[in-house]
C-alpha cells in the first residue's frame, strides 16, 4: 500500500497541483497529460501502470485543502476545478482519500 500526500501549501494554481502529481507517477507508461481526464485515468488505475500491485496508491491525503480550494478556483462547467479533482479522486473505491 502506497500512500500520496498532497501538500496545498506548496502550489497555488492547477498547474502546480498537477506537479506536485509527478513524483507518484513511477512503473509503466503513463499517459499522464497534467490534465483533468488524464488524472481521472491516472486514479482509475491507482497512479500504476506496472503489472506490480505493490506500487498502489490506495491513500491519498490532502493537506490544507481548504486553502488549495480558496486559491484554486477556476471553473468548469458549474463546478470548480478542486470539485472536480474531490470527485475524481473519490470515484476509486480502492482509493481512501482524505482532506485535512
Amino acid at each position: 500500500m502506497r500512500t500520496l500526500e498532497i501538500h496545498g501549501q506548496e502550489f497555488n494554481s492547477l498547474k502546480g497541483f498537477y506537479k506536485s502529481l509527478e513524483p507518484c507517477l513511477i512503473a509503466g507508461q503513463c499517459p499522464w497529460g497534467q490534465n483533468l481526464d488524464s488524472l481521472d485515468e491516472i486514479v482509475s488505475c491507482n497512479f500504476n501502470y506496472s503489472d506490480n500491485r505493490e506500487n498502489d496508491i490506495n491513500r491519498i491525503i490532502w493537506t490544507d485543502f481548504q486553502k488549495s480550494k480558496n486559491e484554486i478556483n477556476e471553473k468548469r462547467g458549474d463546478k470548480t476545478v478542486i470539485e472536480i479533482i474531490d470527485e475524481i479522486f473519490n470515484s476509486n473505491e480502492m482509493i481512501e482519500f482524505t482532506k485535512k
